[in-house]
């Protein structure tokens, strides 16, 4: 019985990817009227971390990015000189496209 459990508990331990995907793979798409770049996440004390590095004109998409991470993160993209702030968003792992455009005079973004 001992050898069955450690049998079962490598191949659960080797395969929990399979259970929780922590994985994100984003795109970013500029339905704006400006160029946009870097899209980023933000922290609380205003550093940056540069997710999808790309340029974009308005109606174009990035590549596609993976990384590592899920969970709550504040985000902003770069356009014109300054950053835009996109609000506080969550990755639920998977494949995402972020979608940016500028209502009301402020650049928002929907994760799809």
């Amino acid at each position: 019985m001992n050898k069955f459990m450690l049998f079962f508990a490598i191949i659960l331990s080797s395969c929990t990817h399979w259970l929780i995907d922590t994985e994100t793979r984003i795109q970013m798409e500029n339905n704006t009227g400006v160029e946009i770049h870097n899209l980023s996440l933000v922290s609380q004390n205003g550093q940056t971390k540069v997710l999808v590095p790309d340029t974009l004109k308005a109606g174009d998409r990035s590549r596609i990015y993976e990384y590592e991470w899920v969970g709550e993160f504040g985000f902003a993209v770069f356009s014109e000189g300054s950053q835009k702030d996109l609000g506080v968003h969550r990755l639920k792992g998977g494949i995402v496209l972020a979608q940016i455009k500028e209502e009301n005079g402020k650049f928002v973004m929907r994760l799809r």
